[in-house]
């Protein structure tokens, strides 16, 4: 296993543990990340259980990898970050739909 992928193994199981507390009193609604490899590739995806039978939404592949890159540090946002970043965006757009 490379370091990417280790930590995407970590990141994804930090989140789920994280999503499993928060839904504890509604497990049949637990939305969960799982992560795929494919010999260099990665991929995160994020499953919900939902009446509208919405598709897996991708989160972070390895291919098209879109962290942010810090010049100073010369270092890209961490997987955990990303993924939070992420789930903030969702929730937002989300929020923008009017009925």
């Amino acid at each position: 296993m490379n370091e990417i992928q280790q930590e995407a193994f970590e990141t994804v199981e930090k989140f789920n543990d994280k999503l499993s507390e928060k839904y504890k009193d509604d497990i049949d609604h637990l939305p969960i990340l799982s992560v795929t490899f494919g010999s260099y590739y990665t991929f995160i995806s994020l499953s919900t259980t939902s009446e509208l039978d919405i598709p897996e939404i991708n989160l972070y592949n390895s291919v098209d990898d879109d962290r942010i890159y810090y010049q100073e540090t010369d270092e890209y946002e961490t997987l955990y970050k990303l993924i939070k970043r992420k789930f903030k965006l969702i929730k937002e757009e989300l929020n923008k739909i009017k009925l």
